[in-house]
């Protein structure tokens, strides 16, 4: 496997970085990580660094975790990888109140409109491999998008673009669709005990 690795051709190098060259895609695939367990967004950081070392192009967005200052986030700035756009929705949501006050719900729900038209824009453009929508399906759960628009996004992907969405209580709608579904289910849990997140493994 070692050798294989270092065998990928390499198309140019930048900041140090060998980048091999693109591979052509031929099937792309709608996939979908969702349930009450741990490792959805974990999964899809683990879809994005194999494909950024395969020479795929990758767009990954975050639309839940504006505030978390989390590892990952702090190691995908801008020109991280030339390979890479890595975006985190700018907005001040609060996973654990939010939900329940009307005008944060309100004001999400307008945030969330542009950026699900973007969402659909770089789905169609061809320009990346790999498009990752961490939380959508979540956003979707709670109102702040809606799932019309979601499936409009599936069913205009092109056939070469593999199409990845995380989060809880992802529609059935859009489980019907999805090549790939993994579900995640939480046997046990350490919150469930009172350990609070820790840095470098919940965030």
């Amino acid at each position: 496997m070692t050798d294989i690795i270092k065998d990928l051709a390499t198309e140019k190098t930048v900041n140090g970085i060998n980048i091999p060259k693109r591979p052509k895609i031929k099937q792309g695939a709608f996939q979908i990580y969702t349930g009450e367990g741990k490792g959805k967004s974990t999964a899809s950081l683990g879809l994005m660094l194999r494909a950024l070392g395969s020479g795929m192009h990758v767009y990954y967005v975050r639309m839940l975790k504006p505030r978390w200052k989390t590892g990952e986030l702090k190691l995908c700035p801008e020109n991280f990888h030339p390979n890479l756009t890595f975006r985190n929705v700018p907005h001040y949501w609060a996973l654990c109140v939010s939900k329940t006050i009307p005008e944060d719900v309100e004001t999400m729900t307008l945030k969330m409109k542009p950026e699900m038209e973007d969402l659909h824009e770089i789905v169609k453009s061809g320009k990346y491999d790999m498009i990752i929508a961490d939380e959508i399906n979540y956003c979707i759960f709670r109102g702040l998008l809606p799932l019309e628009k979601a499936i409009q996004i599936v069913e205009d992907r092109p056939k070469n673009v593999e199409l990845v969405f995380t989060g809880r209580h992802a529609h059935p709608e859009l489980v019907e669709r999805a090549d790939l579904v993994t579900e995640m289910k939480k046997i046990k849990h350490h919150f469930d005990k009172g350990i609070r997140a820790r840095i470098g493994i919940e965030f």
